[in-house]
């Protein structure tokens, strides 16, 4: 698709139109082409400190907790994460404060001018996700960032976030199967595209969970000579739960214990909050700005109470999702449940679905669609939730209509909303516009 460098740009909108036509997938690209664009642009990635965060599910999360916890240690940090859930803006963060529109046009266009002068030299187009990476660097730059946090897209090796050329240091969560279509059909596979960020004498943390891609990451840390940091299974446990926190005790080398307060329900987040305990306490953050940044760290979309009993989590592969699901029977032992679901046409859904549904009837489970191109059918979708046992499945193709129609009939249920970042957004948007509403119509009567 050709993407026209010589047509105005004049707003925010026409800069976010712009790039929305830029495909999101392509087949791995080599680095050439970002690399002469950050050229082009000053080199703005080598202005600030990196730690660089891979993994397939976890890492967004991570990002969240270490980006606060050096924020509480007084540094002014930058956080590079996708994808967005409402709005672009999102993947770019200072001090937890999303890029202005006019900086966001500003960066927009500085990014093009050199992708211009890119395609005239003969080089190819970027990707949606490197021209967003390009704008990124540029904004962080200019705010004048002490530390950037920034996580990779779909891979590590050939990603576009590596062509950061120095970390202080490199966090891998969680390897599970995901994007096989471009990364590896293996978890071994996996794991050498996402241990392509560790640099030369540059400390590693990661999750030694899946002692596969564990044994992987360690030969890619013994041949760059990087300090292998794990996070083993046994150096944290959950200790108990309180106003929908978890406690959690982590064990760190060579230091006494921590105990740290984990504001999410879901059990997961303990060990993404943990990776990114390790790794500040490695990179010498005090131990009071790891317990005061984890236990005031906000993410969306990932187990959010988004209004009581409402909860929305973006689980989009079958090990996201079976940590959910494990959330979600906990709840079921006690209470109703009922589920609001789109996943995308390239993912494992059968595989999902049945770890949704194991050991839970759904009061009702509603089947809508998100994704844009890559939508699945909600027939098809509708189909294996009633093979799964699901007695009540109904389809509700719009998913702003389909999330408000089940949160008005749910009664006493616990409303999941899972299965899709692009299914949250969209709740997102469905959420924005009902409380605008009130507040128009509140103001209306007065």
């Amino acid at each position: 698709m050709m993407i026209h460098t010589d047509i105005p740009v004049s707003s925010y909108e026409e800069a976010v139109r712009y790039l929305l036509e830029i495909p999101y997938f392509t087949k791995k690209n080599d680095l050439a082409a970002i690399v002469r664009i950050l050229e082009l642009l000053g080199h703005p990635e080598r202005f600030f400190d990196v730690i660089h965060v891979a993994g397939t599910n976890g890492k967004g999360s991570t990002c969240a907790f270490l980006e606060r916890i050096f924020r509480e240690e007084g540094k002014r940090t930058g956080l590079f994460t996708s994808p967005h859930l409402v709005r672009i803006n999102e993947r770019m963060c200072v001090l937890g404060t999303q890029i202005p529109d006019a900086a966001f046009l500003e960066s927009f266009r500085r990014v093009r001018e050199a992708v211009r002068i890119h395609l005239k030299e003969g080089g190819r187009e970027l990707t949606f996700f490197e021209t967003v990476f390009a704008m990124g660097m540029c904004w962080f730059q200019e705010e004048k960032i002490d530390l950037l946090i920034c996580e990779t897209g779909l891979g590590g090796r050939l990603d576009a976030t590596n062509t950061i050329e120095k970390a202080l240091a490199e966090v891998i969560t969680s390897i599970s199967l995901d994007h096989t279509r471009y990364l590896g059909d293996t978890v071994e596979q996996i794991a050498f595209e996402k241990a392509g960020i560790i640099r030369r004498r540059v400390p590693c943390i990661y999750s030694a969970k899946d002692p596969g891609s564990a044994r992987v990451i360690r030969e890619v840390c013994a041949r760059m000579e990087a300090e292998p940091v794990p996070l083993e299974p046994d150096r944290y446990e959950i200790r108990g739960r309180q106003d929908g926190a978890l406690l959690v005790r982590l064990a760190p080398y060579r230091e006494e214990a921590l105990d740290l307060r984990v504001p999410f329900a879901a059990q997961y987040q303990a060990e993404n909050a943990c990776l990114a305990a390790l790794g500040a306490l490695r990179l010498g953050a005090r131990k009071g700005a790891v317990v005061s940044g984890i236990a005031h760290t906000t993410w969306p979309g990932r187990m959010e109470e988004i209004s009581r009993d409402v909860f929305l989590d973006g689980a989009h592969n079958p090990d996201g999702i079976r940590e959910i699901a494990r959330e979600i029977r906990r709840i079921a032992k006690t209470r109703r449940v009922s589920l609001v679901t789109a996943i995308v046409s390239d993912k494992d859904y059968r595989t999902m679905v049945r770890e949704l549904c194991r050991d839970v009837a759904y009061e009702c489970v509603t089947v809508t669609e998100a994704g844009g191109r890559r939508k699945m059918d909600p027939e098809e979708l509708a189909a294996a939730f009633r093979a799964a046992g699901q007695k009540t499945v109904r389809i509700w193709p719009d998913a702003q209509e389909a999330y408000l129609k089940a949160k008005k009939e749910r009664g006493e249920s616990v409303l999941f909303c899972v299965g899709s970042l692009y299914l949250i957004g969209e709740i997102q948007h469905a959420e924005l516009r009902r409380r605008t509403e009130e507040v128009s119509s509140e103001h209306g009567c007065e």
